[in-house]
């Protein structure tokens, strides 16, 4: 049997409030190498061809957001503005159930929110991996700042709007994976990338029968608005190696951004992967992969997985 299935195992943790799910590779050692966090509207398993080929050398823990995958926090809209509510609940994962610190890692929102737990908790970060983060230049924060900033955000938005009229009922599973192979965003996804989305990306609708997103459109269009975040103030506090890489097509992160953090810290290793779009992790898993290791030994001086000890 392939290893990389013999590898993958789910796994679920009690927080504050409730439980994240997860899927994880690698030995089953008390604390994780790395931790990953997917990008809006994703889940863990989207990135399992991904992250499998690192359990051959470090144990991975990859989780699922609230209002996302499989994870069992409620995702509530009412004052919902910012990444740091999952900021938080990264934190809380990390502080109630390891001991040591962890190479973050993450995708589009997901690298943001890693940014902003290694600004907020040095202590429980050792290493920074981030894969297309949403950071504005930071004019672009003052818009969100507004009373009514992210409400306005949520109406012209051509993201959050198509977000939120996303269609959220199939009568299957095997319906849904066919309804997104070659549209959208899925147009770069292989077939078992779609299915692995589709197998956490949906959850039993008890209410109309078949199934229905996990992350539910509204609150899928909500996180894409939730912009009262401060990734600069947190670079500006992050001590722990980092590595940045973002796409050169429609990339989240502009070059302007990109040259303003790789002068705020120039022992960042900051690069741009040609032909690739936001989807990074999905294009070009190869690059995303040498990234995430790399944090890993940078944290560790250099020093392979099984010298770490």
């Amino acid at each position: 049997m392939d290893s990389q299935v013999l590898n993958f195992r789910r796994v679920a943790y009690e927080v504050p409030g409730g439980r994240v799910a997860g899927i994880a590779f690698g030995a089953e050692t008390a604390n994780p190498d790395i931790v990953f966090v997917h990008a809006t509207g994703f889940n863990a398993r989207t990135y399992r061809t991904l992250l499998a080929p690192l359990g051959d050398r470090y144990h991975v823990l990859a989780i699922d957001v609230r209002g996302h995958g499989q994870t069992q926090l409620p995702p509530k809209l009412w004052g919902y503005t910012s990444w740091r509510r999952h900021r938080d609940d990264l934190i809380a994962l990390l502080e109630k159930n390891f001991t040591a610190p962890v190479t973050l890692a993450g995708h589009s929102m997901g690298a943001t929110v890693s940014l902003l737990t290694a600004g907020r908790r040095r202590d429980l970060v050792n290493g920074l991996a981030l894969i297309e983060p949403v950071i504005l230049p930071p004019g672009g924060y003052a818009f969100v700042q507004l009373p009514f900033g992210p409400a306005m955000m949520r109406a012209s938005m051509p993201l959050a709007r198509g977000a939120a009229a996303r269609r959220n009922h199939f009568e299957s599973k095997e319906q849904a994976v066919t309804a997104f192979t070659g549209r959208g965003i899925f147009k770069v996804f292989p077939p078992e990338v779609i299915a692995d989305y589709v197998e956490d990306g949906l959850i039993e609708d008890a209410k109309h029968g078949g199934f229905k997103l996990a992350c539910a459109p509204q609150f899928e269009a909500a996180t894409f608005c939730a912009q009262r975040n401060d990734p600069w103030g947190a670079l500006a506090q992050v001590s722990a190696p980092l590595v940045l890489l973002r796409a050169e097509q429609g990339s989240t992160t502009s070059p302007a951004s990109m040259h303003r953090i790789q002068a705020m810290k120039p022992d960042a290793r900051v690069g741009t992967v040609e032909g690739a779009g936001h989807m990074l992790p999905i294009e070009r898993p190869d690059r995303v992969r040498t990234a995430i290791e790399s944090a890993l030994l940078m944290a560790h001086g250099g020093k392979r997985f099984r010298d770490i000890e």
